[in-house]
């Protein structure tokens, strides 16, 4: 079902729209290359970048699925990320502790929004209280949100690093729940990842409001109640919902 402005208003009645943020409100693909290109390039890697950002690319979609299920930490996540690539590479790997801080440092001057994105939380915030739930790590994301306009609308932002939980736990949500007296069908979670968002929201017990641009198919076991093919489509809901 794809939102529109003539989408029932009865089936929009929420207390909280919760958004993640990066590949739903911010462009982390954008920020992602920026940030690895200047790595590369200060670490050696610079005549061999498209190869080996493809490569951290993989290993980092990886290790992020592994911190999801619990399987390592998000400390071991950070270094853990360059040793593979640089394994990979058949470099040496002993630069990996020191290129991980540089690559966060570059990461979390990165502010790119998708299209759409800060007119939808804007609109949003005019009826409903909004909430920030990332994955991300704190250092990057504080810096990364204290830098973006668009975190003025929310009232709350959670970060799984600093609540030692991530998602797809819901126990990511609680204090947000508890503070805004919130119960789960209060929420709308708006997101992109079928690995973490998706099942977040089944966790939970919340409705989910799935970004898919690439038009995939929904995971055995899962469940959407609205699909966009971008944020920027949930502007003129939320300006209706009045």
């Amino acid at each position: 079902m794809n939102l529109s402005p003539r989408v029932d208003k009865a089936s929009m009645n929420y207390k909280s729209i919760f958004f993640d943020a990066d590949d739903t409100l911010f462009d982390y693909v954008s920020a992602e290359r920026a940030a690895f290109a200047r790595t590369a390039e200060t670490f050696g890697l610079g005549e061999r970048l498209e190869e080996a950002h493809e490569v951290y690319r993989v290993h980092n979609h990886d290790v992020w699925r592994e911190l999801e299920r619990g399987e390592i930490t998000q400390d071991e996540l950070k270094v853990d990320r360059f040793r593979r690539l640089l394994r990979a590479l058949g470099v040496d790997e002993r630069p990996a502790p020191e290129m991980s801080p540089y690559y966060l440092d570059r990461l979390s001057e990165q502010t790119q929004l998708l299209p759409g994105a800060e007119e939808a939380v804007r609109a949003a915030g005019e009826r409903h209280t909004l909430v920030l739930v990332t994955n991300g790590l704190t250092t990057v994301q504080r810096r990364r949100f204290a830098a973006a306009p668009i975190t003025r609308h929310f009232q709350r932002i959670l970060i799984s690093e600093e609540l030692g939980v991530a998602k797809p736990d819901p126990a990511i949500f609680a204090s947000a729940m508890e503070e805004f007296d919130l119960r789960p069908e209060d929420v709308l979670l708006v997101g992109d990842s079928t690995s973490s968002d998706m099942p977040a929201a089944r966790n939970a017990g919340m409705d989910f409001c799935w970004i898919n641009p690439g038009r995939k198919s929904i995971p055995a076991g899962l469940r959407a109640k609205y699909i966009v093919e971008s944020v920027g489509e949930l502007v003129g809901l939320f300006q209706d919902d009045k």
